[in-house]
């Protein structure tokens, strides 16, 4: 039996489905990157330099966001969404410690921001 690090299927870090293989999405501005969406919501972004991470951020959120970039903006990191950054070992085929100047995956969860029901 393989165990979790030898596992060569990717996974969502929020909640452990297989994620597909990224691929190009364009913006409604017309600029693309590398990523996709989970079943469970997460997008993530996939930065083949581990240099671009900052853009990776705001493509990721964007993009969680359904392209809506005045929200995007307001939302607050750590309170309205969760981020987890990892790296990528293209020899193995899976995910590492995150390290800069690596390939590097962003995965991006919009927190349920809808109140709460009593």
């Amino acid at each position: 039996m393989k165990s979790a690090e030898e596992d060569p299927i990717l996974k969502c870090p929020f909640c452990s489905r297989p994620i597909e293989e990224p691929a190009e999405i364009r913006t409604r501005f017309g600029n693309t990157f590398t990523g996709g969406r989970c079943e469970c919501g997460a997008v993530y972004v996939y930065d083949r330099s581990g240099h671009n991470l900052g853009d990776a951020y705001v493509d990721g959120l964007t993009y969680a966001c359904n392209g809506d970039a005045d929200r995007a903006w307001s939302l607050t990191p750590d309170v309205d969404y969760e981020i987890v950054e990892l790296g990528y070992d293209t020899r193995r085929k899976r995910f590492s410690d995150a390290r800069r100047k690596t390939p590097t995956f962003l995965f991006i969860q919009i927190k349920d921001l809808t109140p709460k029901v009593r």
